[in-house]
């Protein structure tokens, strides 16, 4: 199997980048057309809105494995389908969210019910397109994965700019992002590679891809609480008080996830191919020099962080000073994330889905029970941040290299 090659990884870079670049500027809007507290709404909304992203990233990501496996064994008989996983997938999380939301509250009291509409349309819609995603990746075809990847983020950016520019306010930023999810429809519209992807088939019967979607989804959950989701656990274990004065470090927290994350979770699916065809257990190790490049970036990142990031927040607005050792710690947090995202990446492709949902269920609730910590807002989140992922690293590092069968209930390979 041919792989992603380095023109098509050239293509996949370009439009991470421009992702993450769009991502930055999203905030950089909703910093500057919204009040202080109006804009930590928004950015609880927006990590919300992420979780649900981040919590279908288990679709694309399973289905990477399913596919790239099936593929692997071309005589055996076809199992579930990829677009009836997706839809299942997206529709079970759909009610999750309707029925968190009749107990807790998502978003201001002003309009709560309409961010539920928002979130629960969006976990129906994108579930398929994590389906493509994964379908897309699996089977090589990084042009149109690329370009999926491009719409989604043109069509979100548009959207929220002319939100913003004609005044819109929370509601109508908030609204904005649904423009995101033109992308798959449209693609399959016009690709016949996309359609013939989306109709592809698992290595396992439905039931058996259903299960270990929801473990890839479980992970994927956690992942998202450290990676996207991070403000909705700042917004639980902080006053009201205090949290409307949060918009700093919360954007702080979004900007410095971004530059590392965005372009990583794109290049997952490589992440998984290249590991699924080492087949030889051992094919985790290739991701030593990404690994030691992440550490590298995270350190120089966290330099720069430390001596231009004050600067650099000052232009966004009076309101939005962080000292420099608070941007450090959370721009070294990231690169902890990233080292754990490909940890990860590699047991799912192993097949050890249930390490690598420990791992990262590990990480968050270590980092979700230092925001507990008396403290100020910033101490917290630079305490959390640093020390969650490391306790997940080392639970996936343990299930790599010490269980070669696998780890906390990994009964095989297919476990």
């Amino acid at each position: 199997m041919p792989g992603i090659d380095s023109k098509q990884a050239t293509a996949v870079g370009i439009v991470s980048g421009f992702s993450a670049a769009s991502g930055f500027f999203i905030l950089l809007v909703a910093a500057r057309a919204l009040s202080g507290p109006a804009n930590a709404e928004f950015l609880a909304f927006w990590a919300a809105l992420f979780a649900v992203y981040g919590v279908l990233s288990g679709v694309t990501a399973e289905t990477t494995r399913a596919i790239g496996r099936r593929r692997m064994k071309p005589a055996a008989p076809p199992g579930g389908s990829i677009a009836m996983n997706a839809l299942i997938s997206g529709s079970v999380l759909a009610g999750l969210i309707a029925a968190v939301s009749i107990s807790s509250s998502i978003g201001s009291a002003t309009h709560q019910w309409p961010i539920v509409a928002i979130l629960i349309f969006t976990s129906l819609a994108f579930s398929m397109q994590g389906g493509l995603a994964g379908a897309l990746q699996a089977t090589d075809q990084w042009g149109p994965y690329s370009l999926l990847v491009l719409m989604e983020a043109v069509f979100r950016l548009g959207a929220i700019a002319v939100a913003a520019g004609v005044g819109l306010g929370l509601l109508g930023l908030e609204t904005a992002t649904l423009a995101a999810l033109l992308a798959c429809p449209l693609l399959l519209a016009c690709s016949s590679v996309a359609r013939q992807c989306i109709r592809a088939h698992a290595d396992v019967p439905l039931r058996a891809l259903l299960r270990r979607t929801a473990q890839s989804c479980a992970s994927a959950a956690a992942s998202a609480a450290l990676v996207v989701s991070y403000p909705l656990l700042v917004k639980v274990t902080t006053a009201p008080e205090e949290f409307a004065l949060s918009a700093p470090v919360l954007l702080a927290i979004s900007l410095t996830r971004a530059p590392i994350m965005l372009p990583l979770v794109a290049f997952q699916g490589a992440i998984i191919n290249m590991v699924l065809r080492a087949d030889n257990g051992e094919g985790w190790r290739k991701l030593s020099r990404p690994i030691l490049g992440v550490i590298l970036l995270g350190f120089g990142g966290a330099a720069l962080a430390w001596s231009l990031g004050p600067w650099f927040m000052t232009l966004l607005g009076g309101d939005y000073r962080i000292q420099g050792w608070v941007l450090a710690a959370l721009t070294l947090s990231a690169a902890g994330v990233a080292v754990l995202t490909l940890l990860g990446m590699a047991l799912l492709a192993m097949g050890r889905h249930r390490s690598y949902m420990f791992g990262w269920i590990a990480a968050s609730l270590s980092a979700f029970l230092l925001l507990m910590l008396p403290y100020s807002t910033e101490i917290r989140c630079s305490v959390s941040l640093l020390a969650g992922p490391l306790v997940g690293i080392a639970i996936h590092l343990y299930a790599l290299t010490s269980v070669p069968a696998g780890f906390c209930g990994d009964r095989s390979r297919g476990a």
